[in-house]
């Protein structure tokens, strides 16, 4: 899928992005746990997937959707994972916009995750939000 980023100014609350798809290999496992330093039992087997690696591949995807402008701030994020993924399971990453308000010299960004397997069964939901300056016009 050819990933096309929209400008800011363009999102209106409730705006989907394009889903996105990815697979979680044992290489990208291996590279998402030496990058955090974890080495949890769990996941030594290569088999389980770190459910923050679920959330970190899903929050990629969103970055690859929307341009931000410079000076934006990631102010908040929240998940719940209610479901396990494995290694090689294909997972689709769903975004829309919550929430877009202008606070004078600041906009607030809302975005709602959600995260589902081949099953299309949910192994992931949350929010994240940004807060992002006001443009020159």
């Amino acid at each position: 899928m050819s990933e096309q980023q929209i400008e800011y100014s363009q999102l209106e609350t409730g705006y989907e992005f394009p889903h996105s798809t990815f697979k979680l290999d044992v290489a990208a496992i291996s590279a998402y746990l030496k990058a955090v330093e974890d080495t949890s039992y769990p996941y030594q087997d290569k088999n389980l997937v770190p459910p923050m690696a679920i959330a970190a591949f899903a929050m990629a995807a969103l970055s690859r959707g929307i341009n931000l402008p410079p000076g934006t701030i990631h102010v908040s994020q929240e998940f719940e994972f209610v479901d396990t993924a494995n290694t090689n399971e294909s997972l689709t990453s769903h975004a829309r916009i919550s929430r877009k308000l202008s606070r004078g010299k600041f906009n607030l960004l809302d975005v709602d995750l959600n995260v589902c397997n081949q099953e299309h069964k949910t192994v992931l939901t949350g929010k994240t939000s940004f807060i992002l300056p006001q443009q020159d016009n």
